[in-house]
């Protein structure tokens, strides 16, 4: 119960004079007598008629407070349009901003896997030198032998299950005679138990499909591949489907929503680990110690903690490496004693498995808290901005809220009805920024989502506002309401009763506390402005650097297209031949000028590496010896237009039965041949005293940036596919001597012709396939640009307004400075060197906040420092320029007014 302690008739006197001043005051405006005394009645008899009522009923409950006061916040704000509008919209982007962001960061760093207990759940790593064949996602910690794995299942004593997963097996799927490239994911047979999964349709797989190799022939469809390929028919069931030329039996679909073991992710089909022969028909590996390419996920036991699981992991792994040290040694995986030491001294380290494998939060953490950084500074920005104009209303309206608590409101009364008030205008905006908010996510996934090389790694990310992020929208909302509402509402509830009730608006008390507040409100937005700005402009001045960078290569006039035989059981030699036939078809079309191959496309983040012997180079103890490869065709170099600096590139001669042959970059000619001329010295796969190099060097080319446009050149050792054992697909390069985008057509034409199975996929010119790269780069630049330049605009509407209440507060002191013969262009440098000094505090602020912040972005830049001038000096350049034209805006128009009439007024 809340109750009056004074009545109305306590301070009818004040009242009765607060109303005969505001009549004053209204027919000075050019009211009547009786005008003017009734809608002074009007105004501020209608504030107390509620609390009257309720005062006399005796009944003062909470829900009666509520509801009065989000009548009376309504009211107010219907009679503010333009102020209701610009708060709403202000709100609606900094809230909205921030939701989009938060998804992303909800999806990808913070979500639970969609599976029983996820609490349970940890992820296997181990620290023992790793040497052999290795197919690592993010972390060659994260990656098993499939022996190892069978060990730790079948002797630990931690884990109710363990499950094993190759999460990258793209595979050709052939179904009615339409081919097609899917992914899938080669599981355990407990994949699902542990799990804890359920079908949705038919069964999933068990342990009883992880027999035999190859004799486990039946497939689970994702719940999204059934709908979208199928028509989500249940008549697939039972049905057989092609894959990797290998028939398969559909058994089961999984539950909508589920995508694996790894946010980011979302396979197609879940295949059993026994049929990786038949879906990497060029690396089984499925028995070696020393082929490394599972990923493990455990379930601990019910009251077992993840520390105690990782001590009593340690006798059975170091035992496990005890019985594999010696199969290493003799296939001489491991020769050193000091690599046998590395090698034992492993140790198995599980972390949490709550969200699963940890790929795209190691790969996106650092993109999505600097973003999810930079729209909180925004909302506070905007909240900031609206806390000002609060405070401007709050001394428009003291006349209103000295005449309440003349009525008897308590502060605390009048605090709740200005929060309320706050809190309608921020839900307002709150509903307004899902929108903005559902729209940003659209379109940031949109553009995402059309990059190759981004688009696999949000493939299971949705725009759906689900409730977790109308919860997070909800509670910025209401924080949002506190942060810019509390402070107005504080500081108009506490004005001095009489003098209110007998000053008129411009002259009451507590204007200048008013000011000053305000003022603080403004240096701290043009402070975290500036730290936006710097921030953008770095981001910027590193995309241009980045696409001005020289690829080593000319990529205008190339066309591409993949296919991959070995998916559908062509050997090496066979993959060979077809890529020879095809090549050759390709080079008869009208307006080719060249064509070539290599096994692993550029510009794509896809390579392989190899450890390698070189001839009369002794490695030092630590030295790398690891390089990148790849494996072309013939005239490979020329056709991509990369340098040759020395020797030769591969020709036609380059076979299977001729001499082994390699061309290696810059890089690698002065790591390992420093001052000597490499051609026609010799390398070897592999190290140790039994490997020696056979393999001749017949060329060097300059350092092309193969990997990415950031790539600060990798050694690199390229091959002829011809002489590569493992050759499974790659993709082909035409050089045009027209337009390469119309020639896609005609490439397709001959690659069906030849290959009339296999799907063709990733058929772009190789521009676009460097726009694509380039397109996260582009994405975070332009989305960080945007929010500076939406920070800049509050920060200059802020400063704009604080200028103008100063100014008008002032009009009475600046007419009689004009009336007694004060230049105007002496009261314009006053006003706009009282706006600069505000700015410059706040560009001092924002300076040093950035010195401290930007170094964080190192990592995110190319080319660029993060204490770069040019950002520094432009910014504040930029900066000044905004706060003299937000200066002299409002000092301009103070200046138009003639001092007598303004002394009139007063």
């Amino acid at each position: 119960m809340f109750w009056r302690k004074r009545k109305p008739s306590d301070f009818r006197e004040e009242i009765e004079a607060h109303l005969a001043l505001e009549t004053e005051r209204l027919k000075e405006q050019g009211l009547s007598e009786e005008e003017a005394r009734k809608a002074a009645r009007r105004a501020f008899g209608n504030v107390t008629r509620a609390e009257e009522r309720f005062y006399e009923s005796g009944r003062w409950l909470w829900w009666d407070h509520l509801v009065q006061d989000l009548r009376f916040g309504l009211r107010m704000l219907r009679k503010n349009p333009g102020f209701t509008i610009v708060a709403v919209l202000t709100l609606a982007l900094g809230i909205g901003a921030n939701v989009a962001i938060f998804s992303l960061v909800d999806q990808a760093l913070l979500r639970s896997l969609p599976v029983q207990h996820p609490e349970q759940l940890v992820v296997l790593n181990s620290t023992e030198l790793k040497s052999g064949s290795m197919s690592s996602d993010y972390s060659d910690n994260a990656i098993f032998s499939y022996p190892m794995y069978k060990d730790l299942r079948d002797k630990n004593r931690v884990f109710s299950g363990l499950l094993a997963c190759d999460p990258y097996a793209n595979v050709n799927v052939v179904w009615q005679g339409h081919s097609e490239r899917s992914s899938a994911e080669l599981v355990s047979g407990n994949f699902f138990q542990v799990l804890g999964v359920r079908a949705a349709l038919g069964r999933v797989l068990a342990p009883e499909d992880e027999t035999a190799l190859g004799s486990n022939p039946v497939a689970v469809l994702s719940y999204g591949y059934w709908t979208r390929h199928f028509g989500g028919d249940p008549a697939v069931l039972n049905q057989t489907v092609d894959i990797n030329a290998t028939p398969l039996t559909v058994v089961g679909v999984a539950p909508p929503g589920f995508t694996g073991v790894q946010y980011g992710t979302a396979p197609e089909l879940y295949i059993p680990l026994t049929m990786k022969a038949q879906m990497t028909p060029n690396w089984n590996g499925f028995h070696h110690v020393s082929d490394y390419f599972l990923a493990i996920m455990g379930r601990l036991d019910p009251g077992m903690s993840r520390t105690l699981a990782q001590a009593g992991l340690q006798p059975l792994f170091h035992a496990i490496l005890e019985s594999e040290l010696p199969i290493m040694t003799a296939n001489k995986t491991i020769t050193s004693t000091e690599d046998q030491k590395r090698f034992l001294a492993g140790k198995i380290e599980l972390t949490p498995g709550a969200r699963g494998r940890p790929v795209l939060r190691t790969l996106a953490q650092a993109p999505l808290a600097l973003l999810m950084a930079m729209v909180g500074l925004v909302l506070l920005i905007a909240c900031a901005n609206l806390a000002g104009l609060l405070l401007a209303r709050g001394e428009a309206r003291q006349h209103e809220i000295a005449l309440r608590l003349a009525m008897g409101a308590s502060r605390a009364r009048l605090i709740r009805q200005l929060l309320t008030e706050s809190l309608v205008v921020s839900m307002a905006g709150g509903a307004a920024s899902l929108l903005v908010g559902w729209w940003t996510l659209r379109s940031l996934l949109s553009a995402v989502s059309s990059v190759p090389l981004a688009a696999p790694l949000l493939s299971g990310l949705t725009a759906n506002l689900d409730p977790r992020v109308l919860a997070f929208a909800a509670s910025v909302t209401i924080l949002s309401a506190l942060f810019f509402g509390l402070l107005p509402a504080l500081k108009a509830s506490s004005a001095d009763l009489q003098t209110s009730l007998k000053e008129l608006g411009t002259s009451a008390s507590g204007g200048a506390e008013s000011v000053r507040l305000r003022k603080l409100l403004v240096v701290a937005q043009v402070a975290s402005t500036v730290v936006l700005l710097i921030a953008s402009v770095l981001f910027g001045e590193s995309l241009i650097r980045l696409e001005r960078a020289n690829l080593g290569m000319r990529i205008d006039h190339l066309v591409q297209f993949s296919i991959d035989p070995g998916l559908s059981h062509y050997s090496p030699a066979q993959t060979a031949d077809l890529f020879d036939r095809l090549r050759q078809d390709l080079a008869t079309v009208p307006g080719v000028a060249s064509v070539s191959a290599a096994e692993y496309p550029i510009l794509a983040l896809s390579f392989n590496y190899d450890t390698m012997t070189f001839e009369d180079h002794l490695p030092r103890e630590g030295e790398e010896t690891t390089v990148s490869v790849n494996s072309v065709g013939p005239r490979f170099f020329s056709t991509m237009g990369i340098p040759i600096i020395l020797g030769r590139e591969f020709r036609e001669g380059d076979s299977a039965s001729s001499l082994k042959v390699a061309v290696i970059n810059e890089k690698v000619a002065q790591m390992f041949f420093p001052g000597r001329n490499p051609v026609g010295m010799h390398l070897a796969l592999g190290v140790g005293p039994d490997v020696h190099p056979h393999i001749e060097v017949v060329g060097i080319v300059t350092n092309a940036k193969s990997l990415h446009p950031r790539d600060p050149g990798q050694p690199f050792v390229y091959f002829p596919y011809a002489q590569d054992p493992g050759m499974s697909g790659g993709t082909y390069y035409v050089r045009t001597r027209t337009d390469p985008s119309a020639m896609a057509t005609a490439l397709r034409r001959v690659a069906a012709r030849d290959a009339p199975n296999l799907p063709v996929y990733d058929v772009r010119t190789v521009g676009e396939q460097f726009n694509n790269s380039m397109s996260p780069d582009r994405l975070l630049t332009f989305f960080t640009l945007s929010l500076a330049l939406l920070a800049a605009l509050l920060a200059a509407v802020g400063l704009y307004g604080v200028m103008a209440y100063v100014v008008n507060r002032r009009r009475r002191e600046i007419a009689i400075r004009m009336a007694l013969g004060a230049q105007k262009t002496d009261v314009l440098k006053d006003v706009i060197g009282k706006g600069l000094k505000l700015a410059s505090i706040g560009l001092a602020i924002g300076i040093a906040g950035a010195l401290a912040l930007t170094r964080l972005l190192s990592s995110l830049l190319y080319g660029v420092k993060p204490t770069a001038p040019l950002a520094f000096v432009g910014v504040s350049l930029t900066l000044i320029t905004v706060a003299l034209a937000a200066c002299y805006i409002p000092a301009r128009r103070v200046m138009k007014v003639d001092p007598m009439v303004a002394l009139r007024y007063e």
